[in-house]
């Protein structure tokens, strides 16, 4: 048994397939190329093209169809000479089930639901109230996605200039830290600078990669907003001339068209639950019990429903609940609307008035630099105190740059506010 080579044998067979095990599963997962592709710049793609591309890609497209598919049948309706379908009625007696004396009528005829006074007019008004609602409805959603591809480029303007200067700060750095080895070289410096200029290289190279996704992640979403693999050219909007929401800004003539198109649905209502009145259109033929010759004529029934005010109540109020709803979202949106472009003036304002400051700051951490560098390559300053001041000048370099782009990302919010479409 002690001689046995079998268990040994099992235990590096085990032995072996858990190692496998191990190194199998702790293989990296692959995953997908993230290598940023720059976005190319078209010179003659437009802000309004790049509108329309991206309205085509945008899922609530498909209902405006269906929109003007419901105004063109109200329009239908309104049009036809009887308020509903036509039916056919037909009905046969007969006594040879019963007492069998040859009693036998044969009934045809055309039932025609007719318009109650005034409805055919509110259907007609229906139909005009949806269709332009659909009209309407075409220029908040153009309106609205203006405004998602308005914030989609100046993203990547603010993305491209986080990337420009993170591209200059570590330039900035890798030159400082051949500086500092050259000198170490020359025991000018301590190795403790020598570690302190290269560790400042690497945050920066890591603010790179970061400020390069961050620009991957602004292109990916314009690239999946647009359906477009180029951009226009940043250019500045000219600032609209609206200081107030008008009756023809996008959002707000869609909510007035949908109190309209309430308030019609309101009449149709009110003069639908009127109606019921139909006329029927017939012949019969009948040949009496125990008679032989059949007899032919031609009449007209007219049914008139009457009564059930309780019914028409309950359908009135639920129109009336529309009319209150919409009207109510009416307000709410001119609400929104009013807030949306004063914090727009405000945010402008406040970019503006900041511009100057930060202006003045950068020429002080511009000239404070230069200092800084002179006075290290004499030995005059400290390593940590440059970083110091190079920090603050990009800082400061960072904060102009990206005012001068949210100047104009501000008009262009202030513009979407205003109702600007391009």
């Amino acid at each position: 048994m002690l001689n046995d080579p079998k268990p040994a044998h099992r235990y590096l067979s085990a032995a072996l397939l858990i190692a496998w095990t191990f190194a199998v599963t702790t293989v990296p997962a692959e995953l997908p190329d993230h290598a940023h592709v720059a976005l190319p710049v078209d010179q003659s793609l437009t802000l309004a093209a790049t509108v329309d591309a991206a309205l085509l890609n945008y899922p609530a497209t498909l209902a405006l169809e269906a929109r003007a598919g419901q105004a063109d049948a109200w329009v239908d309706r309104g049009q036809s000479w009887i308020a509903d379908r036509p039916s056919l009625m037909l009905r046969y007696q007969s006594d040879r089930w019963g007492s069998d004396n040859h009693l036998d009528e044969y009934e045809a005829g055309l039932e025609l639901p007719m318009w109650h006074w005034g409805a055919r007019s509110a259907s007609r008004e229906l139909g005009d109230a949806l269709t332009a609602e659909a009209g309407a409805a075409g220029s908040a959603l153009r309106w609205e996605v203006a405004g998602l591809v308005r914030s989609l480029l100046w993203n990547i303007a603010l993305a491209e200039n986080d990337h420009d200067l993170a591209e200059q700060a570590l330039n900035t750095a890798t030159r400082l830290a051949a500086t500092v080895e050259r000198r170490y070289e020359l025991d000018d410096v301590a190795l403790s600078d020598v570690l302190l200029a290269r560790s400042t290289e690497l945050e920066a190279r890591t603010v790179l990669i970061e400020a390069n996704a961050s620009l991957l992640d602004a292109e990916r979403a314009y690239r999946s907003m647009t359906g477009l693999e180029k951009r226009p050219a940043f250019q500045a909007e000219l600032l609209s001339e609206r200081h107030d929401v008008e009756a023809d800004h996008p959002a707000l003539a869609f909510a007035n068209a949908k109190v309209a198109r309430a308030e019609a649905g309101l009449k149709v209502t009110e003069h639908s639950v009127k109606t019921g009145t139909t006329i029927l259109l017939g012949t019969r033929r009948e040949r009496p019990a125990n008679g032989t010759e059949l007899d032919d004529s031609v009449g007209i029934t007219i049914n008139v429903p009457f009564g059930g005010g309780s019914h028409r109540r309950t359908e009135i109020s639920e129109s009336t609940v529309v009319v209150a709803n919409a009207r109510a979202r009416r307000g709410q949106a001119m609400r929104a609307l009013s807030l949306a472009l004063h914090e727009a003036a405000h945010g402008l304002n406040v970019v503006r008035q900041n511009l100057g400051a930060a202006e003045e700051r950068l020429d002080l951490a511009e000239r404070h630099q230069r200092m800084a560098e002179i006075a290290y390559e004499k030995g005059e300053f400290e390593l940590i105190d440059l970083l110091k001041v190079q920090s603050s000048a990009i800082a400061a370099k960072r904060q102009v740059t990206g005012l001068l782009i949210d100047e104009k990302r501000q008009t262009a919010l202030y513009n979407q506010a205003a109702g600007n479409t391009p």
